[in-house]
């Protein structure tokens, strides 16, 4: 919902969800919980210049978005409430895009940051032949096919103070107010008739929490509960993926994190690492109706070869699940027929 003010009676707009209508008509709603954001607010538009009580005068004016239905929009921004005054910086999550294997597309006409994902295996030899192994896995490709090794399908996301004013340290190290910022559960979101995701390092595919009526799955992966999507840290105080997000002391070198996106590598408090391997479901890989239905046909130019795919944009979302910290990562998945 939404409020909208009007410069005059200030307007309640409240539209239900599918599941808000369905618990409605059942006798069964009520609210229990909420959460508030601030999406169409560009904080970017302060003025910090300007006379004393004039400074947001334009955010004041930004107009609000009306109430809209569908969950997967709304409340991108979660407005959230730190207790302890003294923090001088927050934790973000950032997809790492540095480690070998890990760039994301960088031909000027894919996903920004985001990766091209190989769906089936006709697509995936087709590409590798076109481009060879260490092109495919360094130019923003993803394989989601079974049996795709870790570094061709996984993402890693590293968790932290990205910031070069603080020393190398570990969140987990730090006073208790720091470590509440160290992020041990993460909600991954995607299309439940398009990806599924699975342990970097191989294993069962991971089981969806829940499955909204837009078809998006949402997962849950905790650091207690399945330390095969956490990496390994100093102290076992990680999970058991590679690579490690750990501190380093070379010889005859100061102390260093290899290939964080995180800080600078000597600097930055660092926290956790999330991994997973994106898997194409059986309807994305065999079935025709959904490539139909959700797609279109795109030339993609591969290592100078322009070749014609069917393609479907979409994303993937992680939300650190005790500091409210979110990212999306667009996705081009790729269908290669002839």
């Amino acid at each position: 919902m939404a409020f909208l003010d009007n410069s005059g009676d200030i307007i309640l707009d409240a539209v239900l969800t599918d599941e808000g209508r369905r618990r409605m008509a059942l006798g069964k709603f009520s609210i229990d919980k909420f959460a508030l954001a601030d999406d169409e607010v560009d904080y970017s538009l302060y003025t910090p210049v300007t006379a004393s009580g004039w400074q947001d005068r334009r955010i004041l004016k930004l107009p609000i978005f009306e109430a809209f239905t569908n969950n997967v929009s709304s409340l991108s921004s979660k407005l959230l409430t730190y207790t302890d005054p003294s923090h001088l910086y927050l934790p973000v999550i950032k997809l790492n895009n540095v480690l070998p294997g890990a760039a994301t597309v960088n031909d000027g006409a894919g996903p920004q940051d985001g990766y091209y994902v190989a769906m089936n295996a006709t697509t995936v030899t087709h590409i590798k032949t076109t481009l060879g192994y260490q092109s495919a896995t360094s130019n923003g490709y993803r394989y989601a096919t079974d049996g795709a090794d870790s570094v061709e399908s996984q993402l890693v996301f590293d968790q932290g103070l990205d910031t070069t004013n603080l020393s190398l340290g570990l969140l987990t190290n730090g006073t208790s107010a720091r470590q509440n910022l160290f992020e041990k559960s993460y909600l991954v979101q995607c299309d439940n008739r398009l990806l599924e995701l699975s342990p970097p390092q191989g294993g069962a595919k991971a089981a969806p929490n829940f499955v909204d009526d837009d078809n998006i799955a949402t997962y849950h992966f905790g650091l207690g509960s399945d330390p095969q999507y956490f990496a390994m840290q100093d102290g076992g105080l990680g999970g058991q993926a590679s690579p490690a997000f750990e501190i380093t002391t070379p010889p005859n070198a100061a102390p260093q994190v290899l290939n964080t996106v995180i800080g600078s590598g000597q600097q930055g408090q660092i926290g956790s690492r999330l991994l997973f391997a994106l898997r194409s479901t059986l309807g994305s890989r065999q079935g025709l109706g959904i490539w139909s239905d959700l797609g279109s046909t795109e030339s993609i130019t591969v290592n100078g070869t322009p070749t014609t795919f069917t393609i479907i944009n979409t994303t993937v979302k992680i939300q650190g699940f005790t500091t409210g910290y979110q990212i999306n990562v667009p996705l081009k998945l790729l269908k290669y027929t002839s």
